[in-house]
């Protein structure tokens, strides 16, 4: 022990920080594992690069990033991604919210309560679009049914319709995803310190008031950070959209930016078009933390 310390010591006299040995397989498992696919599709990206090597591989500088600006299925696919982005996640974190305020007592079976809501969560991705793909089928499905039975008919089904079979996706995406919400403004929500509550209560603060005054400002970077996890998530969704609708109905009708960038890099083989627009999705990601970030910043300094 003391032998290894004594090395420790000599390391950083040499300028060598002892720490590092302990962060240096970190730093490179990091590296393998998330920087080079990201420098690789970015390299690519400036290439023809058809998925059969056929000798037609060859340097094209920006033409692919070009070629988006033309392709009006790449607009589509983004202004249907973003479009998902702003409905599903402000209601999943409504949803989210509401429910955590009310589990923020304690009552008879509110630890089971709690359990069971995180059932959605954990399902896997596939499994939930197989689920809700079976449930809207005319005929024998369950929403379908029940839907029915209320004097709304679809004999082509739900998803045969381009605007619906949009809808339930983000209302699929909506199920599935609030609770995630749910556990980490829970979470914030505990965290709270509890003589503010009280001294807004002998004040005669009722519930709202203390809500919109002390909880939600409170609770603002808990929110923030909810929103860029779902935001980062919701720009990378993919198996349930796929086995629900493969993009259709109509050809493009679901047709998300991430199942676009499969169309074309496994369907076409047109590795390094995707590759471009991968590295367009990485810089919008990379915006929409900024923007969170910086915003939450700013107003933590007024």
């Amino acid at each position: 022990m003391r032998n290894r310390s004594e090395t420790l010591r000599r390391d950083s006299r040499k300028g060598v920080p002892s720490y590092l040995y302990f962060v240096l397989p970190a730093i490179i498992l990091v590296g393998i594992i998330l920087l080079f696919p990201i420098i690789y599709s970015m390299v690519i990206s400036f290439f023809n690069w058809p998925q059969v090597d056929s000798g037609n591989r060859f340097f094209m500088w920006g033409k692919n990033y070009l070629d988006l600006i033309n392709d009006h299925e790449f607009w589509h696919s983004l202004f249907l991604q973003l479009g998902f982005i702003f409905i599903a996640i402000p209601i999943e974190l409504v949803i989210g919210f509401l429910v955590a305020l009310l589990f923020n007592r304690e009552f008879p079976i509110s630890g089971v309560l709690r359990t069971l809501l995180l059932l959605p969560v954990f399902t896997l991705p596939v499994l939930s679009g197989l689920t809700w793909r079976l449930m809207l089928q005319p005929g024998y499905g369950a929403i379908t049914y029940l839907l029915s039975l209320v004097g709304f008919d679809f004999p082509q089904g739900i998803l045969s319709d381009k605007n619906l079979a949009y809808s339930a996706v983000i209302v699929q995406d909506i199920w599935r995803m609030w609770p995630f919400m749910f556990v980490i403004l829970y979470a914030g929500l505990v965290g709270l310190p509890k003589d503010i509550m009280e001294a807004a209560e002998l004040d005669g603060a009722g519930f709202f008031r203390k809500t919109f005054t002390i909880t939600i400002p409170m609770l603002r970077p808990t929110i923030t950070t909810a929103i860029l996890l779902r935001i980062i998530d919701a720009l990378r969704i993919f198996s349930e959209v796929f086995v629900m609708t493969n993009g259709g109905p109509g050809g493009n009708g679901t047709m998300l930016y991430s199942l676009y960038i499969h169309k074309q890099a496994f369907e076409f083989g047109k590795l390094g078009y995707a590759s471009s627009m991968a590295v367009i999705l990485i810089v919008v990601s990379v915006l929409f933390a900024f923007s969170l970030v910086r915003k939450n910043m700013d107003i933590d300094t007024m």
